[in-house]
């Protein structure tokens, strides 16, 4: 169901891709989680990487992002969120703000001290959104193919 909301951003992402990439993150709950006394929810949430999706009451999806939980040399637990893809069809920053709620979430559940938010450049409605929630630019990553172009 959340394959028409990607593709909207990711026009050249195959079915296939993404139940690929869907499969990596939402991995089976680990044996000693699903014993747990714990309701299904929060064993869901317990999960170290995942796919958080965002729907209204009626079930239509307005976004999702990925995380994953590690650990960080310098700042412990952190929450790593990144293809963060937001629809609001409604005025506002509904959608972001249920996003932001569950980061908080998921940061407070493992112990994280940071949430970082990896966002596209070209995203600017949502990199004014993270800003004006606290968010600052921090350990900026860099991106290159593993075969190098040659220069002209």
């Amino acid at each position: 169901m959340t394959f028409p909301l990607v593709q909207m951003l990711q026009v050249d992402m195959s079915f296939d891709r993404w139940r690929a990439f869907v499969d990596k993150y939402c991995l089976p709950v680990a044996p000693n989680e699903a014993n747990s006394e714990e309701n299904g929810d929060n064993i869901l949430w317990r999960r170290q990487r995942g796919i958080i999706v965002i729907a209204n009451e009626r079930g239509y999806i307005h976004g999702l992002f990925s995380y994953y939980v590690r650990d960080d040399m310098a700042d412990g637990q952190v929450l790593h969120v990144d293809n963060v893809i937001a629809v609001e069809i409604i005025a506002g920053d509904y959608v972001l703000d249920t996003m932001r709620d569950a980061m908080t979430r998921l940061a407070n559940l493992h112990g994280c001290s940071n949430v970082y938010v990896s966002l596209g450049e070209l995203e600017g409605r949502l990199r004014s959104y993270f800003a004006k929630a606290g968010f600052a630019p921090s350990k900026v990553r860099y991106c290159a193919p593993t075969t190098p172009r040659l220069s002209a």
